[in-house]
């Protein structure tokens, strides 16, 4: 058992029941790790410097938002099982294009696509609470006892998480047929079969599995996108939800799709940078060329 696990299982019951004692914590935390681990520190500032035009002050200042945001999400993930998600979107978040979540009110199946920016698998999962089941594909973990663990805290709150594997696409597409709500992220390619395209200036892969699942199942496609206002407080923006388109072009009508929702990550990328939580460097892990 490794000790991030061990670490996890020890404090979780209670940082998750008290959560509010432990976000005052996260900034001095994210500033000792960037420290400590110059890896780190050089992975993150590096993420942040095509926002900035290289300007490397003001991306160190960003990286060190975005760790601390990181910090906060392990402590969000912490809560998960006390949360009542019934009330969170009353309680800790702020709905900007709350209008459009009016859709959700059709039947027919629903996917919602984010990016790792505040805590979008939380925000959205407290979106859902309208008669809808939900259900999350996230990236397998290591070790695989590690990623049981954290599958087990993220479905603690009604959703249902699974790794993005053959068995979790065969349950995501379940929920879709009952009229569920399945959540993607848009950001990071982790089948490795993505689709190059530009974001902020540069060539990467973004996946094309939502989109391909959306056009299979004509569903509704909602772009959310979430930002940390105060420690567990969120903003959360609606964009205008739409359908991949389905010709004959199967991979133009992805590409479409992919570019559509890569102009509006870059946008609320470049409203906030240090939104977003990344440890990896994100420009060489998912560069095109």
């Amino acid at each position: 058992m490794t000790g991030r696990l061990l670490l996890m299982r020890a404090t979780q019951p209670v940082v998750g029941r008290w959560p509010r004692m432990f976000y005052p914590v996260a900034g001095p935390v994210s500033w000792l790790l960037l420290r400590l681990r110059r890896d780190l520190r050089a992975r993150s500032v590096a993420n942040m410097l095509p926002f900035v035009a290289g300007d490397r002050e003001e991306a160190e200042r960003l990286a060190a938002g975005s760790m601390k945001n990181t910090v906060c999400y392990y402590i969000d993930l912490c809560s998960m099982p006390y949360r009542k998600m019934e009330r969170f979107e009353t309680e800790h978040m702020e709905v900007v294009g709350g209008e459009r979540l009016e859709a959700l009110r059709e039947p027919g199946p629903v996917i919602a696509v984010s990016a790792h920016t505040g805590n979008a698998e939380l925000s959205i999962q407290a979106l859902t609470y309208r008669g809808r089941p939900f259900i999350a594909l996230v990236e397998p973990q290591a070790p695989p006892e590690w990623s049981r663990y954290v599958l087990k805290i993220r479905s603690a709150s009604g959703g249902a998480f699974y790794e993005a594997d053959f068995a979790g696409l065969r349950e995501c597409v379940k929920t879709l047929r009952r009229g569920g709500v399945a959540g993607f992220m848009g950001d990071r390619d982790i089948q490795g079969n993505g689709l190059c395209t530009r974001l902020a200036e540069r060539c990467v892969r973004l996946p094309r599995g939502p989109w391909q699942m959306a056009r299979t199942e004509n569903a509704l496609v909602f772009p959310v996108f979430t930002s940390r206002i105060r420690d567990d407080g969120f903003r959360v923006f609606v964009e205008e939800p739409f359908r991949v388109l389905h010709s004959e072009d199967e991979e133009t009508d992805v590409r479409v799709a992919v570019e559509r929702y890569a102009r509006l990550l870059e946008a609320h990328l470049r409203r906030d940078p240090a939104q977003w939580a990344f440890t990896e460097d994100y420009w060489r892990a998912h560069d095109c060329g």
